[in-house]
């Protein structure tokens, strides 16, 4: 089983860079490989749950050999108390942040990993290192 203790991850893949990668936005294939080549790509068992959400019915066999091929990283016990707890710090700050995106930023700052996103917007946290997929792309 998978946990939040996997090694050897180069990044964090947001559901929207997996969602142009399954809509075949060629940004994101290059971008994948990119990091694909630096080491293992991983999401949260989150974005399978936004993927999912979202699927067209003929999508999904495409969309499972895809999914099967990242490490998938579960909402455990440590990944959910961080993003607990940095949701409740923003919120006394007066900034809202989804609860998906919450976790899905746990989850890299749990696995000392950055966040491959276009939507740096979405996760205001300290010590994140996000990187956004439109501009990395254009400078790889």
């Amino acid at each position: 089983m998978q946990s939040s203790s996997v090694k050897g991850v180069t990044c964090i893949v947001d559901t929207d860079i997996v969602i142009d990668f399954l809509r075949e936005r060629e940004y994101s294939r290059h971008l994948l490989e990119h990091w694909g080549s630096e080491g293992l790509l991983a999401i949260s068992t989150l974005t399978h749950l936004e993927i999912y959400q979202g699927m067209k019915p003929d999508e999904g066999e495409a969309t499972n050999a895809f999914l099967d091929g990242l490490v998938s990283v579960p909402v455990d016990i440590p990944i959910a108390r961080r993003a607990g707890t940095m949701l409740g710090v923003l919120r006394v700050k007066g900034v809202t942040v989804g609860i998906a995106d919450a976790i899905i930023g746990a989850t890299a700052l749990q696995l000392n990993a950055p966040l491959l996103t276009n939507n740096a917007e979405h996760y205001p946290f300290p010590n994140l290192k996000v990187i956004r997929g439109f501009q990395q792309d254009a400078a790889a």
